[in-house]
């Protein structure tokens, strides 16, 4: 049994018009410029010929790899250790300390090696939305993939061909509006960066894992490290035990380390914007070394929550004037809906997680949405990968959940676990502290719903 691991990103550079990837090529491991093998593979891939009038290129820098350590003194095999049973295979499991900041919000993490032998398992994956892995939804391909060597980690850079046909996303990419990608990728094992125990699914996981990802510890030289998985490992024939299966557009970023950096176009390269190119090649994506973004990143707080920074006091104004603003989007909203009413279908409870007069969406919107929702769940871990994706997945068809719904959700868990409707809800509002009303109580509904449905919580 695999595992399935994501690693999600933020944009560095919504566009830059004359770059073109030979100069990413050129930058590989594997130095080499875009030549007519290109043009024949992507016309492999994509089934038919290949043209950047039909095609929107996007180069990302999807994920990148840290170094391991070596513990000479350890023991491998079955051994007692911190009072659990761990079953270590090798002893290249610590990630070196100064590659921590390459390891993502996840706390996932693959070695240079792996990568190196994983990495063109990206050519020819698809191109989703919101990690929907239904064939029928792909947006396009991937067509190319390089590692680069930039001294203490390899980049990995994707070439991302999004067919144009699929205009309201390309739209939204070459806007900005879309501004993040996440690469999905199968693992056969992972590896604890603590113990070195090795899982080959959740159940087999040792308890740092299942409690204490992501915290510090220190090794035996004072050194500081944090527990996360490493994923797979370099003795693994013929990808290391990892196999990249998709990139998506996502709309809610998780981990900062992979990031879109530019929009290909045909121009011809100035000399000037060449030297550009490459003073952004040569240096890590600020996501990757900002500590900032590192625990917001993967939290919901961004959506609902303001902080604890001081602001500047309140203008005696500022209350009407945002009372006025208020007033005329929310005429405007229902004057909107009002006239789409009579053409298009609404939500129905049982078909999506909106509150019942939150959205309308056409027909064809919303087959695609039951189809990718069920996606969803079929593909789900846990509740908590589930909701991370239905939030994200929610916002990419307008659909608005107020962030402590998800939260509640996530604690008060499957609806199955309860007795009666009555007594999920019960529950749902002692973790809220407050009463629910009717919308929410149908949002809850259905997002405990949702979660029942998780096949891995239903053996």
């Amino acid at each position: 049994m695999a595992f399935m691991k994501y690693a999600y990103a933020r944009v560095v550079s919504p566009r830059l018009d004359t770059n073109d990837w030979s100069k990413v090529r050129t930058a590989s491991v594997h130095n080499g410029s875009v030549s007519n093998v290109l043009s024949d593979q992507a016309k492999e891939i994509l089934g038919g010929k290949f043209s950047t009038d039909q095609y929107l290129l996007t180069h990302a820098t999807i994920v990148c790899s840290v170094d391991v350590l070596d513990q000479p003194e350890v023991k491998t095999g079955s051994v007692v250790e911190d009072g659990q049973n761990v079953i270590r295979k090798f002893s290249d499991y610590r990630i070196s300390s100064k590659c921590d900041k390459f390891i993502n919000n996840n706390m996932d993490a693959w070695s240079r090696d792996v990568l190196m032998k994983s990495y063109k398992t990206f050519i020819g994956a698809h191109n989703f939305v919101e990690h929907v892995q239904v064939e029928d939804l792909s947006k396009g391909r991937i067509i190319d993939a390089v590692a680069r060597d930039i001294g203490d980690s390899i980049y990995v850079d994707i070439l991302v061909a999004t067919d144009r046909k699929h205009s309201d996303l390309v739209a939204a990419i070459e806007s900005g509006q879309m501004a993040t990608m996440s690469m999905g990728c199968s693992v056969d094992f992972t590896i604890c960066t603590k113990c070195g125990h090795v899982a080959a699914d959740e159940t087999e996981m040792c308890k740092h894992i299942k409690y204490e990802k992501g915290n510090t510890f220190y090794d035996s030289q004072g050194h500081k490290h944090r527990v996360a998985e490493l994923c797979g490992h370099p003795t693994v024939d013929p990808t290391g035990g990892v196999t990249f299966i998709e990139a998506s557009w996502v709309a809610t970023p998780a981990f900062p380390g992979a990031v879109m950096r530019n929009i290909i176009s045909p121009a011809e390269v100035s000399p000037k914007t060449a030297q550009s190119i490459q003073d952004i090649l040569s240096t890590p994506p600020k996501e990757w070394v900002s500590g900032e973004n590192l625990s917001k990143a993967a939290s919901w707080d961004d959506e609902g929550d303001s902080g604890s920074e001081e602001s500047a006091p309140a203008s005696p104004l500022d209350d009407l004037q945002e009372q006025v603003v208020k007033h005329i989007l929310n005429k405007a909203k229902q004057k909107i809906m009002d006239d789409m009413t009579s053409k298009e279908v609404q939500l129905q409870p049982e078909d999506s997680t909106a509150a019942p007069n939150d959205n309308v969406i056409k027909q064809a919107k919303f087959d695609e949405y039951k189809h990718g929702m069920s996606a969803l769940i079929k593909t789900a871990q846990n509740p908590a990968d589930l909701l991370n994706r239905v939030a994200g997945y929610n916002r990419s068809f307008g659909i608005q959940i107020p962030v402590e719904l998800y939260r509640v959700s996530l604690r008060v868990g499957s609806i199955g676990d309860y007795k009666t409707k009555e007594d999920f809800l019960r529950a749902s509002e002692d973790i809220l502290g407050r009463k629910l009303n009717m919308d929410e109580s149908r949002t809850l509904t259905r997002l405990g719903t949702l979660i029942s449905r998780i096949p891995a919580l239903r053996r």
